[in-house]
């Protein structure tokens, strides 16, 4: 059977429903109400848009030659009428309006409960700068809240790994678009807040604004003001604004700007560690050189002192040695004096010490005599 059927390309397809399309009659110049999100005007005077209800989402164009006509300048938000086709582009198998027409309605609904719903969090104080806590850029532990197979959770884990390898990094996967994504948000959230961290990313890459309005949802909101943990945001892109960003401590731009503001970059801990060690070795240099120099001025001083202190005492010596020649008996002897000793070598004092006949000895200063007593006289 299969044998038989004509095969066609992707191209073949898309045209026919292209034909369909253009070809129902109840199709062309309708009327849609609906509000604008996405919106982008080109430097040729194109706009780009889609158009929204509670639950569905339409991409439209409207070229220059018609959006110049408007009465308005359309944003994300308004609440409009158009009169338009439906088209279908072949090259990507898509379908979308083709507007001729527009008119402004007002704000859109869902955009209004936003407001609203903002304005309230806000009166109860929960986006006061005061609730603010800062972050610990040395974690130990961080969590973070994403989709588990998106690029956002490769952005984050991989910076942090490279940035602060030593924080431990536990992911609470969730969906993060369509009718369950706040339900599973906040069963994320709740799980985080039983673990031991320092700081809890959450975050999402960008989206179309209705991609993103699971982070707008009051529950998960109020949840994510009683968190325990320091809360950084990294919802969409920069222009892009939620709810969950005015009440986190934080928040990023990317899910890359997320993972640095939680750590610090280890680069910068390496630098500050070789700077510090730069420091005490100049500090200890320093200190090695001014004791050097004290030692050397210690040393000249101990030298001076025991040179002054020798030489005191050398004089001292000098003259006691002086002192003690003039009493050696030698000196005497030399000056033409002699000394008289008995037989025992005792100094004779007095003529009582010797007898007549007796032999006793005369020491000179170049020898001695031994002379023989033949008369005694005393003193008359």
């Amino acid at each position: 059977m299969l044998e038989n059927t004509p095969v066609l390309s992707v191209s073949d397809i898309n045209t026919y429903v292209k034909a369909i399309l253009t070809g129902d009659e109840r199709l062309k110049f309708i009327r849609i109400k609906g509000e604008i999100s996405n919106f982008k005007a080109y430097p040729s005077g194109h706009f780009y848009f889609s158009l929204k209800d509670a639950e569905s989402v339409i991409s439209a164009v409207m070229f220059a030659n018609y959006a110049k006509r408007i009465a308005f300048f359309p944003k994300n938000g308004d609440e409009v009428i158009v009169l338009a086709s439906v088209d279908a582009y072949v090259p990507r198998g898509s379908y979308n309006l083709n507007v001729y027409e527009m008119d402004e309605v007002g704000l859109g609904s869902q955009l209004v409960e936003l407001e609203k719903l903002k304005r309230k969090l806000q009166e109860e104080g929960l986006f006061d700068e005061s609730r603010k806590r800062p972050i610990n850029i040395y974690p130990k532990a961080i969590g973070v809240i994403t989709a588990p197979n998106g690029a956002a959770v490769r952005d984050i884990v991989t910076n942090i790994k490279r940035r602060y390898p030593i924080a431990d990094i536990y992911v609470f996967p969730s969906l993060v678009q369509g009718e369950q994504a706040p339900a599973e948000l906040l069963k994320a959230f709740k799980k985080s807040q039983e673990y031991d961290l320092d700081t809890l990313i959450i975050g999402r890459g960008g989206g179309a604004s209705e991609d993103l309005s699971a982070f707008n949802d009051e529950k998960l909101v109020r949840a994510v003001a009683t968190s325990k943990m320091p809360i950084i945001a990294a919802v969409g892109h920069e222009i892009d604004t939620t709810l969950i960003d005015y009440i986190a401590d934080k928040r990023a731009s990317t899910p890359t700007g997320a993972a640095e503001l939680a750590t610090v970059d280890r680069r910068e801990i390496e630098k500050e560690f070789a700077y510090s060690i730069l420091t005490m070795e100049q500090a200890l240099t320093n200190l090695l050189n001014d004791k050097h120099e004290e030692i050397e001025e210690l040393k000249s001083d101990l030298i001076n002192s025991l040179s002054d202190k020798l030489s005191s005492q050398k004089m001292e010596l000098d003259y006691l040695s002086k002192q003690l020649e003039s009493l050696n008996p030698k000196a005497v002897l030399a000056r033409g004096y002699s000394i008289s000793i008995d037989e025992n070598g005792k100094a004779i004092k007095s003529i009582k010490d010797v007898s007549k006949d007796k032999t006793i000895k005369t020491l000179l200063a170049d020898g001695e005599i031994t002379v023989k007593v033949i008369e005694i006289k005393g003193e008359k």
